[in-house]
C-alpha cells in the first residue's frame, strides 16, 4: 500500500477568545481526519468558519493543535523542531488565502521569484524562471513591481507563479482563486495543476464546489470543526447519488449541482 503523503489523525485544536474574566475555548477542531495520496486531488470544502484554514495551519506545523497525529511525506511529525518543519516545506508549498502572506512589501516581486528560484531550483538561473514563471501567470512586464502596486488579483497570480517554480511533493492552496475574474479562474487552477504535475499531492481549500468539483479526485466537507462527508467528484455525476449531510446539499446547490444538472454536469 503506498504510503500517503500526507495525514491528519484525530486533529483537535481550540482558540483561546474574549478578556478575563469572560475567556473561554472555541473549538475549532473536533477529531478531524484526512489523508492524501500520492498525486491525488483532495477538495477540501465547507462554508466560512468551518475548520478548514485551521486544519490545514495545524496540518502542516503554522500552529500547534492541541492533539492529534500528523504524518508529512511519509514520516511522523511529532516532536519535530522549527528547523525540520523548515525543510519540510522546501518540498510542501502553501498558497494562502491572504496573497500577501507570500510577498514582502518592500521586495519587487520578480526579485522575490529569484530567492525562491535560486532555493528550488539552482541548476538554473532565477532571474529567468522568475520572468518565466511570471509569464505563465500572465504578469511578465511586472517583474520589478512592488506588492502595493499590484492588484489583489495580480498578487494572488504572484503567488502562484511562486509555487510553481518551486516544484512540491505536496500543494496546499487556500482559496487559490480567490480575487481573480471569473474569465481567468479555471484557467490559473488548471495552469497550477498543470505545472505541478501529476505526482505533486494537491489539496484544494475552497468554499466554491463547483471548482472544486472540475479538478479534484475527492472531496471531504467540514462542518463546524468536524468532517461531515466524503465522496469522490464520479459521484456527483451519478443520478441516484445523495449527499449525506446537509451542509453538502447546500454546498451543491449553491453550485447548481443540484438533481437533473449534477447528473448531466
Amino acid at each position: 500500500m503506498t504510503t500517503p503523503t500526507w495525514r491528519v489523525r484525530d486533529l483537535e485544536k481550540a482558540f483561546r477568545v474574549g478578556t478575563w474574566p469572560f475567556r473561554t475555548d472555541r473549538v475549532a477542531l473536533h477529531g478531524v481526519g484526512i489523508e492524501v495520496a500520492r498525486g491525488e486531488r483532495v477538495g477540501l470544502v465547507g462554508g466560512s468558519g468551518s475548520g478548514k484554514s485551521t486544519l490545514v495551519r495545524c496540518g502542516l506545523g503554522l500552529i500547534r493543535p492541541d492533539a492529534g497525529e500528523i504524518e508529512l511525506l511519509g514520516s511522523s511529525t511529532h516532536g519535530w523542531s522549527a528547523a525540520r518543519w523548515r525543510r519540510a516545506r522546501r518540498t510542501v508549498q502553501v498558497l494562502f488565502q491572504d496573497p500577501r502572506a507570500m510577498l514582502h512589501p518592500d521586495v519587487p516581486v520578480g526579485a522575490l521569484l529569484a530567492d525562491s528560484a535560486a532555493l528550488h531550483r539552482p541548476e538554473e538561473r532565477p532571474r529567468d524562471v522568475a520572468r518565466q514563471a511570471l509569464t505563465e501567470v500572465g504578469l511578465g512586464e511586472r517583474y520589478d513591481a512592488l506588492p502595493r502596486e499590484l492588484s489583489g488579483g495580480e498578487q494572488r497570480r504572484v503567488g502562484i507563479a511562486r509555487v510553481l517554480l518551486a516544484r512540491p511533493e505536496l500543494l496546499v492552496a487556500d482559496e487559490p482563486t480567490s480575487g481573480l475574474d471569473a474569465a481567468v479562474r479555471a484557467s490559473m487552477v488548471e495552469l497550477l495543476l498543470q505545472r505541478v504535475g501529476s505526482d505533486c499531492s494537491v489539496v484544494l481549500v475552497s468554499h466554491d464546489l463547483s471548482t472544486v468539483a472540475q479538478v479534484c479526485d475527492r472531496v471531504v466537507v467540514m462542518h463546524k470543526g468536524r468532517v461531515v462527508d466524503r465522496f469522490s467528484t464520479t459521484q456527483l455525476r451519478e443520478s441516484g447519488w445523495h449527499p449525506s449531510h446537509a451542509s453538502t446539499r447546500a454546498l451543491l446547490e449553491a453550485a447548481g449541482w443540484t438533481g437533473r444538472k449534477a447528473a448531466e454536469a
